[in-house]
């Protein structure tokens, strides 16, 4: 492990301090995955000092590998599952102690061996060139268009760098999502105090296939979609977003998630039928819940 304290190198003939990066990681019973991952991490043109894997209960061979392989990890075994929220709550929570960035990764990402030096290296070339504050920037996935960075409006934890004293002025992302959407309204916290996020098309974090996704596809009206498949998924997709849109009064946003809960019951009456009666349960629930401002876990929507 690197040691915490910041060294000094030279640069034109001044000295700067420099940075100390800490990445964090949450996983859930996907040590493969996670394996190929923090092997990504080892051969960085620029290394992470600190690497937080926050394992939410998982139950597979993920303690023992991280253990035994990769020693420089701090690794933090949860005894419950806090979901994502939760997860990347604590894991960020305990980066910003000494770090001055932390950059947020899925456990089913691959990263290039300069992905990391490029984000920091984007990072610092748009806070010198832009006017307006840099809340965030991002990794690219396969198939992005654009060769240089570009604005955009939100961000989710896959890939992305803040900075710590921006995460100290905002507060910590809220754990009581449980699932989906906390990263929505953290950035759009992070928005509402001034911020901009960025692409850094010269950084590239891809997702990697996975044989279950948790989604499905189907056609209706003409139009191919994509839904969750597992009623739990559906559950908090749907609350966190229609709790998010309402508090930050996002009214166009709240009414296509009502349309867009319409459309997949539609999908599931269409493919299942009354087999798929848990899945529309989900939706209605999850509807009521996000009206009335239900947040943290439901014991009845599991995860499995």
């Amino acid at each position: 492990m690197v040691s915490p304290k910041k060294k000094e190198r030279k640069s034109k003939g001044s000295f700067i301090l420099t940075e100390k990066i800490c990445v964090v990681i949450v996983t859930f019973n996907n040590v493969g995955m996670l394996a190929n991952l923090l092997d990504d991490l080892r051969i960085q043109r620029r290394m992470p000092e600190e690497i937080i894997v926050i394992d939410n209960a998982s139950w597979d061979q993920t303690e023992n590998m991280v253990k035994l392989n990769y020693p420089e990890v701090n690794y933090i075994k949860l005894k419950d599952n806090l979901g994502s929220a939760g997860g990347y709550h604590e894991g960020i929570k305990l980066a910003v102690e000494s770090s001055d960035f932390v950059y947020t990764l899925d456990d089913d990402v691959k990263l290039n061996h300069d992905s990391l030096s490029e984000i920091i290296k984007g990072f610092y070339l748009l806070e010198k060139s832009l006017p307006s504050r840099i809340g965030a920037v991002r990794s690219v996935g396969a198939g992005h268009s654009e060769i240089v960075p570009t604005k955009l409006d939100i961000f989710p934890w896959r890939g992305t760098l803040i900075k710590t004293a921006i995460i100290r002025e905002v507060g910590l992302p809220s754990p009581d999502y449980f699932l989906y959407g906390e990263d929505l309204e953290y950035s759009l916290r992070i928005a509402k105090k001034g911020y901009c996020f960025y692409w850094i098309p010269a950084s590239i974090c891809q997702e990697r296939h996975r044989d279950q996704d948790g989604k499905t596809h189907a056609e209706i009206f003409g139009n191919r979609s994509v839904r969750y498949q597992d009623p739990f998924r559906i559950y908090y997709a749907f609350r966190n977003e229609i709790i998010i849109y309402t508090q930050y009064k996002y009214v166009l946003k709240l009414i296509h998630v009502f349309m867009y809960a319409v459309k997949v019951t539609l999908m599931i009456l269409k493919e299942e039928r009354w087999n798929g009666r848990k899945a529309i349960i989900a939706i209605v629930e999850g509807i009521i819940d996000g009206i009335i401002g239900r947040l943290g876990k439901n014991i009845k929507y599991a995860p499995t």
